[in-house]
């Protein structure tokens, strides 16, 4: 019962904080949605401080969850992680609620540095399973951080992308996550 009251609050406390945003996230604001009393709020998270650290590690696990399905599913190894990261950040289909979700996390990111490191030890568990070789890691980063070229795009709005463009762009950022031979193949 304990996991399942914190799950709702944690849940609540996302909802929360899409629509209201970082500042809006209160400890109050949270108790008014949820069927018990502040005191078991406060068992699980004793101030926002620790709510939002709450918060973004639900989001990493999640994030996690996601990635570990798509590499489980990739029978190439080489370059399977960033793989699985791009599928987790560009087929999803896009909601106004995951917009929401995703503006609000940057938002306490960039107001907390604590919290900012707190999301980057969980991207960096995203990377477990990169290639070892220099050429290997470094066009897994650079097809990850287009990914989240692509991510701020969706919060803010800033292109107007058509699923077709999408589907293309997902198909050029896989491609250079191939073995190197099968890049020279395809040139």
């Amino acid at each position: 019962m304990p996991e399942a009251t914190r799950t709702e609050i944690l849940d609540t406390a996302i909802e929360v904080l899409a629509e209201k945003g970082p500042l809006g996230l209160t400890l109050d604001a949270v108790v008014e949605r949820v069927s018990f009393s502040k005191g078991a709020l406060l068992h699980h998270f004793p101030n926002k401080t620790a709510l939002l650290e709450g918060v973004i590690d639900s989001l990493g696990e999640s994030f996690m969850a996601q990635i570990e399905a798509y590499t489980v599913q990739d029978p190439q190894a080489y370059g399977r992680s960033a793989r699985a990261y791009l599928r987790t950040v560009i087929d999803e289909p896009v909601t106004q609620r995951d917009v929401s979700i995703g503006r609000a996390a940057l938002a306490a990111c960039a107001i907390d540095p604590a919290l900012a490191q707190r999301w980057k030890a969980w991207m960096k568990k995203a990377r477990y399973d990169d290639p070892r070789d220099a050429a290997g890691a470094d066009d897994a980063l650079m097809m990850r951080l287009l990914a989240d070229g692509l991510w701020m795009s969706d919060l803010f709005g800033t292109y107007e992308i058509s699923p077709e463009q999408r589907r293309a762009l997902a198909s050029l950022l896989m491609a250079g996550t191939a073995l190197p031979e099968l890049m020279e193949q395809k040139a």
